[in-house]
């Protein structure tokens, strides 16, 4: 039974998602409906010196004591991104933000 639990959160986007990285900050990522709330270890760390980017679905964190980089499986509202620091506990509020439908037209060739 145990074996089924942990493949069927693996495979669960609701289940939340703990690491610890190969530079020394541990995250846990956490989707909800709407946004991804994450929130990254940063003990000592001062709001100036953490340094944040998100490109696509990735977001990097770079502090003076490591730095941390992941997905979070949902495309991003760059501008609405949230960021704050208590306790040692960098908290992000990652909106999702809805696919964009195009329609492309098709021209022929003639020859």
């Amino acid at each position: 039974m145990e074996l089924n639990q942990t493949w069927d959160s693996f495979f669960d986007p609701t289940t939340p998602t703990r690491s610890k990285h190969a530079n020394g900050l541990s995250y846990e990522i956490r989707p909800k409906d709407s946004v991804v709330e994450v929130d990254v270890e940063v003990p000592g760390c001062d709001p100036k010196d953490v340094k944040i980017t998100a490109e696509g679905r990735a977001i990097h964190v770079v502090t003076p004591r490591g730095s941390c980089y992941f997905t979070v499986g949902a495309r991003i509202d760059m501008d609405n991104i949230e960021a704050s620091i208590q306790h040692g506990l960098l908290t992000l509020c990652v909106p999702k933000r809805e696919a964009r439908k195009v329609e492309v037209k098709v021209l022929g060739v003639e020859g």
